[in-house]
């Protein structure tokens, strides 16, 4: 059984439109936009490998729903 707090917090979640496709110019801006951001902090001297880390998957994830290969993501983001 679900406590008033669990179904609130489902509620709150289920009315938000996640479920709302997103489009594919905008796919490809975020994804240019993760990029550019991974090569900028890439130059810094002393990057958070954390935030690195995160900027790599997001835009191999944006890459793969644009139908790009790993190998093409890796270079684009190396590049």
């Amino acid at each position: 059984m679900m406590d008033d707090t669990t179904r609130e917090m489902l509620a709150h979640y289920n009315a938000r439109s996640y479920a709302k496709p997103r489009s594919m110019p905008e796919v490809t801006a975020r994804y240019n936009l993760k990029r550019q951001q991974y090569q900028d902090l890439r130059k810094m001297d002393a990057p958070n490998h954390e935030q690195l880390s995160m900027l790599y998957a997001e835009a191999k994830v944006l890459g793969w729903v644009l139908g790009k290969e790993e190998k093409t993501v890796i270079r684009e983001l190396n590049s």
